[in-house]
This record gives C-alpha cells, structure tokens and sequence, in this order.
C-alpha cells in the first residue's frame, strides 16, 4: 500500500531505492517473527537500528533509517500503528565526513580510458557511452532516454525529454528536459557510433533508441557494466593497484567488474564531471542547465571533494608542506 501511494510522487529509480530499504527492514521482521506493524514499538525500531549500525556505514544507516521513518508515518495514517511512532525511529546525526562520497573519478583518470578507447575500441558502445557521460555529465535516466532523433550533430547537440509513457522517465521529469551541447570531437564519435555500431533495432515501445543491444534500449544494468569495465585499471593497461593478476582475478569480466575495488559506477563519472566543471570555474547556471542539478548540489559535490582532497593531504603530506589553501579540486 504504502508503495502504490509513492508511484506518483517518485521516480522508478527512487521507489526501487526505497522498496530495497522495506525489504531489509521486512527480513528484520521475518528474522524475529514479527508479522504485524501492531508490534512494532519503539524498542522494537531501536533493536533495528542498532541491527543495521552493525552492517552499514552510518550515512547508509542514516538513508535506510529516514525510509523506514516514512513508511511508519503512512502506517499511522491507515492507524497500522498508533500515533507518534514514527516520532521513534531516531535518525542518526552525521558529519560533514561521514557525509563524504569519495568515489568521484578524476579529470587524469577520466581522459586515460578515453585515450584507451579512442585507440583501441573507437567508437564502440563502451567508448560512446562512457564519453557522452564523461563530458555531458547527466544521469544514467538522462542517457537511456537518447532517441537516434535526439541526436543533432548539425547543431552540436542532444536533446533530452521525458517520456515516462513509454518507458524513459527523467528523475527531475519535465523539469530535467533540456538541449545538450557537445563538443565536435563527442559528435564525430557518436556519428561514427550511430554510422557503425549502433544495433539498430526498435525498443518494446517501437522507438529507435541511442544506444542499444542486439535487442533493445541498454538498460540501467548494462550502462553501469559498461562503466565498471571501464574504469578497471587493468582494463587501460595499468597496474593492478590490488596486487591481483589480471588471468586470475575474479573481477577480469564484463559481469564481474564491478568486484573490482577501483571500478566506478556511472555516478562517480557524473560527479566527477560536475567537479571539473566546477575547477574549470564554468558559470554556475551553465552547470545548472546542462546537467540537471541545483546549486546546493554544486556547492555540496565541491564542498565534498574539498573535504575528501584535505583529508588525503592531512594523512599523505609532511606536516610543514601541508598547506590547506592551496588545495584544488582535480
């Protein structure tokens, strides 16, 4: 009930986020023979919390927590609960540390694996999509939204809209509609990508999407594969940072790259470009328009890294070099 109540106030991606928190939440319940909301006091969500405290990091906690304090607070309104329970799920209290994401791939790293691509898988599915996310710096919604139609190498742009009819709904929906303008050396890569590559096949809604399998639109899970191969060290000719080697490691895969504790996810590429745009002092609105992300989150996603580049210094740097202030986000 409480989901169904959700579906037109959240996206797709945000109501699987909050069924995985219910699903843990509901193991919890299973584990102790809980089978009604009835007996779900306030001891009962101190003995989930501190549950949970033991298998997660406290941001994660802190997310899970805020889930569980939502659906308590529906459960009241259909008097599932008695009133005021909700009032004792007790959200943990996290420092600007524990609120720091440190995985954000960087500008160097970033143009090593374009450089690899470039050479050696130009104009593949891979190198397209990793290089549209790299210098666009959209979402993976944003991405798997691309029609063949949403691609103007006339004019140097793509064009991104919401289409939740037919099965590509943006996070921020219409508001998240935009142009996209791209540089030359994107373009010639796409045209090549479309001119070569491109599986040209119709989706389950007969539209011809950007970027496809041999069967249909990419999905979130092959976007994300794509990314984690990646940014694999060993994948661009690097050294193992872990000391594995690469005809053993179990990471070696496509389906299992994202084992690998260097490989990165589509929104650490999306954090990374915004940072860079940041260092490279682009206007805020600009930022703000191309990306589909406020100014709080800019300041927030600077702010981050700052605390992550400090944090790396503090513990790397000899005491008389390390100079705060001169700190710069790469």
């Amino acid at each position: 009930m409480y989901l169904t109540s959700r579906e037109d106030e959240v996206t797709k991606k945000s109501l699987q986020n909050i069924k995985s928190d219910l699903k843990i939440f509901k193991q919890w319940c299973t584990d102790r023979d809980v089978t009604d909301m009835n007996n779900v006091d306030g001891r009962a969500l101190a003995d989930f919390r501190t549950w949970r405290a033991e298998q997660v990091k406290l941001i994660t906690l802190k997310h899970n927590l805020w889930t569980i304090k939502k659906f308590v607070r529906f459960c009241e309104q259909i008097d599932a609960v008695p009133e005021g329970t909700s009032e004792k799920v007790v959200i943990p209290e996290t420092s600007d540390a524990d609120e720091v994401n440190d995985s954000f791939i960087q500008e160097g790293d970033a143009e090593d694996i374009l450089e690899y691509l470039k050479k050696f898988e130009y104009a593949s599915l891979r190198h397209a999509v990793f290089f549209t996310l790299w210098h666009t710096g959209i979402r993976s919604s944003s991405l798997l939204a691309l029609d063949l139609k949403d691609v103007h190498p006339e004019e140097n742009k793509l064009c991104i809209r919401h289409r939740p009819t037919t099965g590509t709904a943006l996070k921020n929906k219409e508001k998240g509609e935009r142009n996209v303008f791209i540089k030359d050396e994107l373009v010639t890569v796409l045209s090549d990508f479309i001119n070569e590559n491109r599986a040209d096949v119709l989706d389950d809604h007969g539209r011809r999407p950007l970027f496809a399998t041999t069967d249909t639109r990419v999905s979130r899970t092959t976007v994300q594969r794509l990314v984690y191969t990646a940014t694999r060290p060993c994948h661009v000719g690097k050294d193992c940072p872990h000391d594995e080697e690469p005809e053993t490691c179990e990471a070696n895969s496509y389906n299992l790259a994202c084992k690998c504790p260097s490989s990165l996810s589509p929104h650490p590429l999306r954090k990374g470009a915004i940072t860079y745009s940041l260092n490279e002092e682009t206007p805020k609105d600009v930022i703000s328009d191309r990306m589909d992300v406020s100014g709080g989150v800019q300041i927030r996603m600077k702010s981050e890294a700052m605390c992550f580049l400090s944090a790396y210094a503090r513990k790397h740097t000899p005491r008389r070099k390390y100079r705060p202030d001169r700190l710069r986000v790469c």
